[in-house]
């Protein structure tokens, strides 16, 4: 028997609607989702298996972590918020922890190292049933984000300070700026007390502590990297990073005298007594000063200079015997356009020598 063309073409319409029917389920079920790789890597998800409705319900899901930098990763993070009433009941191949709704699954040791476009995957059984996750990813092929010290800190120190000794009088402040990777720091001694610290490991952000002097002696202030694939069996082969800054604190009682400088004592030497006070007065176009040495004065405090449009004003106590320059220049608006302005930077600097 014969079958018209219009059947021919009703059972074509059925057959195509069926298959678009299937596709829909399994795109609900077993899509694979991701997010774009901003961090170096990309991670996709998919549900593999689900059974049940609801809390009453579970879902086996695998994530597939690509690095999509040009140099080779050795350590990776990837991240996702969970659906309404799911928990993670255990995962392979990567560390998971739970924070309210967010899951954050770090590399186990043997799967850190990925080569450029190399991938690795991990899974988790979570109860509950939800779509696949969009995750984000991260790497450390991305340099992270950088912090600075609180504001207002007397003394800064970064990274790059490691094993350095600064000196503080008892009152200042000092601002420590590390990477997200280090633990915050402890002090070894009395002389300072903590204001405050925040980010560090394992918060994912970048350390920053601010401490202030409150007694003359010296400490150190230590501190180093934590991974948490070191905390996995086996763990990984991350080096640990250490940090120390030695400070000295020290008390010196004000002797009375104030010595000023200004434009006029550009190039001069000036002399002066532990305990005496240099204050520095120039133009709104100077930036504040920089000292060539540290621990011969100390900054008390500065305000003005470019490019606040106020008269430079800054005040330092000399602390021990010793010499340092105190030196700063001039700057404009101008100078930082597309096309700079001729106008030269006027130096200043003045010679301080302190005798006991």
């Amino acid at each position: 028997m014969g079958v018209s063309r219009r059947s021919t073409l009703a059972v074509c319409g059925i057959v195509a609607a069926a298959g678009l029917l299937v596709a829909a389920a399994m795109t609900s079920a077993g899509a694979a989702a991701s997010l774009p790789g901003e961090g170096g890597c990309r991670a996709t998800a998919r549900v593999d298996a689900q059974w049940g409705t609801g809390a009453t319900g579970g879902q086996i899901v695998s994530l597939t972590v690509t690095n999509t930098s040009a140099t080779t990763a050795t350590r990776w993070n990837v991240a996702w918020t969970l659906g309404a009433g799911q928990r993670v009941l255990s995962a392979w191949n990567a560390t998971l922890t739970t924070t309210g709704t967010t899951v954050t699954a770090v590399n186990a040791g043997h799967n850190g190292v990925l080569a450029p476009a190399a991938s690795t995957t991990f899974g988790a059984q979570l109860s509950g049933v939800a779509p696949a996750p969009a995750p984000s990813c991260g790497n450390d092929t991305v340099t992270p984000p950088t912090t600075t010290p609180p504001s207002g800190v007397d003394v800064a120190v970064t990274q790059a300070d490691n094993q350095r000794t600064v000196t503080l009088l008892v009152g200042q402040t000092l601002g420590v700026a590390l990477g997200a990777d280090f633990l915050p720091p402890t002090v070894s001694g009395p002389a300072l007390t903590r204001l405050s610290t925040s980010g560090g490991y394992p918060t994912g952000q970048p350390l920053a502590a601010s401490y202030r002097a409150v007694a003359a002696g010296s400490v150190d202030i230590t501190t180093q990297t934590d991974y948490a694939c070191l905390h996995t069996s086996p763990p990984c082969a991350l080096p640990t990073t250490l940090w120390t800054l030695h400070v000295n604190v020290v008390d010196v009682p004000s002797t009375g005298q104030t010595v000023t400088v200004s434009t006029v004592d550009n190039q001069s030497t000036v002399r002066l007594r532990v305990g005496d006070t240099l204050v520095v007065s120039l133009p709104s176009a100077y930036l504040p000063p920089t000292l060539s040495a540290s621990g011969v004065v100390a900054r008390r405090d500065v305000a003005g200079g470019y490019p606040t449009g106020q008269p430079l004003l800054a005040r330092y106590v000399a602390m021990a015997p010793g010499q340092t320059d105190v030196s700063t220049f001039t700057d404009d608006p101008c100078n930082h356009l597309p096309t700079p302005c001729p106008s030269p930077s006027v130096r200043w600097t003045v010679h301080i020598a302190v005798t006991a």
